[in-house]
């Protein structure tokens, strides 16, 4: 079996290192390939492992006046791994020389440095597996960034659409808004574990049939491309001898907390001035609106509940108040 003495040139420094492998590159791996310069070295290829260590060692001990100090190798950034083979260039021509003077001696075959350098050029060239790889992982990257673009887009669209829909709706809720106002019916605010409500009240009651709030929650619906809601999801009234009280679900966006979403924000935005009107109402206690709506359906209230009754006179003194204002 063929084997190998290298003469490998330090790309950097003025050193060369005298070497045995059976592959020469593998080898030079192992001292990083990009300290060498593969053009101004070269290869001797012999006949068997056994001359290639004789040629190794006879060279070592010939040129060894020439040899560079292995701990000035590391210190310059040379591997530790065979940092003592390693000989100043000033002794190579002699060292050519006697290559060319002895070759009957030690018999071989120059591999170039040319040859070494289109070796390693073609180590590093990609197999046709690699090239295979990294050209489905582009792909599957490019698909990646296709369907994130087209999430982007899509969610573009989505609220275009939204803030269109609610443009709609905007007017209706509006109108209506401003309706209760002149009424004077708007009570308050009652914020709830469940929700917050915007809380009607006047002091005629309603003939069966009737309601305080005039907008059914279809009709403060709003769409988009894959969603939809309701402005005024839902609202519940009740109506005694003395009155009527109703409430009406307001949407989260209202309150402006960390957690709103993209589409509260949007929501947020066309009702502004609506919500931050809702802002300045009065509070009305969530206990007054539980005692009243226990189940938020449209109930005959129980004559002798008095926690209902007390409930219901403090909505009423509540209204007074904000029709004083």
């Amino acid at each position: 079996m063929t084997s190998h003495v290298y003469i490998l040139r330090d790309l950097k420094h003025p050193r060369f290192k005298i070497g045995k492998a059976n592959k020469i590159l593998a080898r030079a791996r192992s001292f990083r390939w990009e300290s060498i310069d593969f053009h101004q070295s070269l290869g001797l290829r012999l006949a068997s492992e056994t001359d290639a260590y004789t040629l190794e060692k006879i060279l070592h001990r010939t040129f060894r006046l020439a040899s560079v100090d292995s701990l000035e190798v590391v210190a310059s950034g040379g591997s530790a791994d065979g940092a003592s083979e390693w000989f100043s260039t000033s002794c190579l021509p002699r060292l050519l020389q006697y290559l060319e003077d002895n070759q009957d001696l030690h018999p071989h075959v120059m591999v170039s440095g040319g040859e070494l350098a289109a070796l390693l050029e073609r180590q590093l060239q990609p197999s046709q597996a690699d090239v295979a790889r990294e050209q489905l992982k582009k792909e599957k990257e490019a698909r990646c960034i296709e369907r994130d673009a087209e999430l982007i887009a899509f969610r573009r669209t989505q609220l275009e659409g939204l803030r269109a829909s609610l443009k709609v709706v905007h007017p209706k809720i509006a109108q209506e808004l401003e309706r209760q106002k002149q009424n004077g019916n708007i009570v308050g605010i009652c914020d709830t574990s469940m929700g917050s409500y915007l809380v009607l009240a006047d002091t005629v009651p309603l003939p069966s049939g009737a309601l305080l709030w005039g907008l059914k929650p279809l009709s403060t619906h709003y769409d988009y491309p894959r969603g939809g809601g309701s402005i005024m999801s839902s609202f519940s009234q009740m109506t005694w001898p003395e009155g009527t009280i109703s409430k009406v679900e307001l949407p989260r966006a209202h309150l402006r907390d960390d957690s709103v979403s993209e589409s509260d924000e949007i929501i947020y935005e066309v009702f502004r001035e609506e919500f931050e009107w809702f802002n300045q109402l009065q509070r009305i206690p969530e206990e007054w609106v539980s005692a009243i709506f226990p189940h938020g359906l449209f109930l005959s209230p129980s004559s002798d509940d008095h926690q209902s009754k007390r409930a219901i006179e403090n909505v009423m003194g509540a209204l007074s108040k904000a029709r004083c204002r």
